[in-house]
C-alpha cells in the first residue's frame, strides 16, 4: 500500500513511519521541514518530499504521481504557535486541509486519516467529554480543527472520500515538546532528565488529558485498518491519563529525586490548557475498533527516562 504522511517529520509523523514501513507499506513523507523530529532506520526507507501544505499543485501532484492509497494528515501549526502566527496557521491548517482532501478526491487516495484535538471542544465542554459534545474552541488551532473535521465528513458524504479521524489529547513523547500549549507535558520530562530542573508554565493544579506517543501511533494505525462497516462515526475521542502538573512532578521526583521543580504559569498557555475538558469518554473507539490505552504515568516516566538517558 502507498501511504502519505503529511507532517511526516513531526513528533507523531516521524514515529508513525516506523510501524508502516515495518509492515511493508511504501511510505512518502511530506513536510515543510526536512529533518525528522525523531530519526530511525525506517524513516530513511521512506521517500521524503519537502513542501508546503498550502501549495495546492504540489499536494495534488504528489498524491497522483505517487499513486497514494491512504493519507495520514498530521501536518498543522499547533496551538501556541497558531496564536502567535494566525495567518500562517490558517494557511497550513485550513488551506492545507482543503488541498489534502481534494488531492484524495482527484488523485484516487482511498482514505484520509485526520489528527484533530480535544481542544475543539473549549472550556464549556461537558465532563466526561463524549464524542458528540458541542464544539466551541477557545483557540485558533481548535477552530481550524473543528472546520477540518466538518470538511472531512463533507468530502465523505459528497465525494465518497473515506475520511476518519482522532481527537487527540496532549501527546507525551521523548523529545516531543513542540509548539503547542501542551508542550510542557513532554518538556517537563525532557528538561528534568537532561537539565535536572523544570519550570512548569502552568499552575500545579492544571490538569489535562494526555496520551503517550506509542498509544497515539497504535491508535492511528488501528483506525486506518478498521473495517468501514465497524465505524459508527467518523471522529473519535481517545485518551490515556489526565494528571495535574503537580502529579507529573511527583512521578518525576519519585524516580529522579534531585530534580528541581518550579511553577511559572504563562497566562496564555495556562488559559488554553485549562479550557480543555479533564475527563474524556473514549468508549466508542474502544467498542468500534478495539482501542485501548496501555500506558500509565509511572510507566511513561520510566520509559522516557530510559530513552533519554540511553
Amino acid at each position: 500500500m502507498n501511504v502519505l504522511i503529511t507532517g511526516g517529520t513531526g513528533n507523531i509523523g516521524s514515529r508513525l513511519v516506523v510501524p508502516l514501513v515495518r509492515r511493508g507499506d511504501q511510505v512518502t513523507i511530506f513536510d515543510i521541514r526536512s529533518n525528522p523530529h525523531v530519526d530511525s532506520p525506517e524513516f530513511h526507507k521512506a521517500k521524503a518530499v519537502t513542501g508546503d501544505l498550502a501549495d495546492r499543485d504540489t499536494v495534488l501532484d504528489l498524491v497522483r504521481l505517487q499513486k497514494i492509497d491512504s493519507i495520514f494528515h498530521l501536518g498543522a501549526v499547533l496551538s501556541a504557535s497558531a496564536e502567535e502566527n494566525p495567518h500562517e496557521a490558517w494557511q497550513a491548517n485550513m488551506t492545507g486541509m482543503v488541498n489534502v482532501l481534494d488531492a484524495a478526491r482527484l488523485g484516487g487516495a482511498k482514505k484520509v486519516i485526520f489528527s484533530s484535538t480535544i481542544a475543539t471542544f473549549g472550556r464549556h465542554a461537558t465532563s466526561p467529554l463524549i464524542d458528540d459534545s458541542p464544539q466551541w474552541p477557545n483557540s485558533l488551532y481548535g477552530v481550524t480543527k473543528v472546520a477540518g473535521e466538518r470538511l472531512g465528513v463533507y468530502y465523505l458524504e459528497r465525494f465518497g472520500v473515506d475520511f476518519r479521524g482522532l481527537r487527540l489529547p496532549a501527546v507525551i513523547a521523548p523529545r516531543g515538546a513542540g509548539g503547542g500549549a501542551s508542550a510542557y507535558c513532554s518538556a517537563s520530562f525532557e528538561e528534568s532528565i537532561l537539565q535536572g530542573k523544570y519550570d512548569f508554565p502552568v499552575r500545579p493544579t492544571t490538569r489535562a488529558p494526555m496520551a503517550y506517543i506509542a498509544d497515539v501511533v497504535d491508535a492511528l494505525v488501528a483506525l486506518h485498518d478498521a473495517p468501514a462497516e465497524n465505524l459508527t462515526r467518523r471522529m473519535y475521542n481517545i485518551t490515556g491519563i489526565a494528571p495535574s502538573a503537580d502529579e507529573i512532578a511527583k512521578a518525576i521526583l519519585k524516580q529522579l529525586p534531585d530534580v528541581k521543580i518550579a511553577y511559572n504559569p504563562d497566562p496564555i498557555k495556562t488559559s488554553i490548557v485549562e479550557s480543555w475538558p479533564q475527563e474524556v469518554d473514549d468508549s466508542r473507539a474502544r467498542k468500534d475498533w478495539n482501542w485501548k490505552s496501555n500506558w500509565n504515568l509511572d510507566r511513561i516516566t520510566g520509559e522516557i527516562i530510559k530513552v533519554l538517558k540511553g
